[in-house]
């Protein structure tokens, strides 16, 4: 019984991470073509106040805006959400306890990270970015959904136990 529930959100969480995986996809091929072409106007650019490439061009679209300009880290943060979405949908195909814990943790400190974008967004750049916000939304569903894994992996062990 458990296993196709966890089945249902190994299957739901690798969904998200694909949906999170093309919004960076989008984010990274927008950041190169606005570094390219000053002109470029990407469909996420709305106004002056809902504007995607804004946010990717401040001092927080690359390295967190953390990493200096010397750092190895001062890369598009997309490249970071490629990453980690490739990760965390590889690592959804795994039941076992750590590697779900692993999972948590990460999951966890991207939805931190998602309120430290925020406030950045909203109160620092006052901007509305939509491909942003999008990927905050992912990260809360990924955080929902590993959440039901671990629920679903304890209810499963505590079958087994019986």
């Amino acid at each position: 019984m458990w296993t196709i529930s966890l089945s249902k959100v190994n299957s739901w969480l690798t969904l998200s991470c694909l949906v999170g995986l093309g919004l960076s996809l989008y984010a990274y091929a927008v950041e190169l073509q606005v570094e390219m072409n000053e002109n470029y106007q990407p469909i996420c650019d709305i106004n002056p106040h809902v504007s995607c490439s804004k946010a990717f061009k401040s001092d927080y679209g690359k390295g967190f805006g953390i990493f200096g300009k010397d750092s190895k880290l001062h890369k598009p943060n997309s490249l970071f959400g490629l990453m980690f979405y490739s990760m965390i949908a590889t690592l959804a195909q795994s039941n076992a306890r750590f590697i779900v814990l692993f999972s948590l943790v990460l999951i966890a400190i991207s939805n931190l990270l998602s309120l430290y974008f925020a406030y950045i967004l909203y109160f620092i750049l006052y901007d509305l970015c939509i491909v942003c916000v999008s990927i905050y939304v992912v990260n809360v569903v990924n955080l929902i959904l590993i959440q039901l894994k671990m629920k679903a992996l304890k209810a499963m062990e505590e079958d087994k136990d019986k």
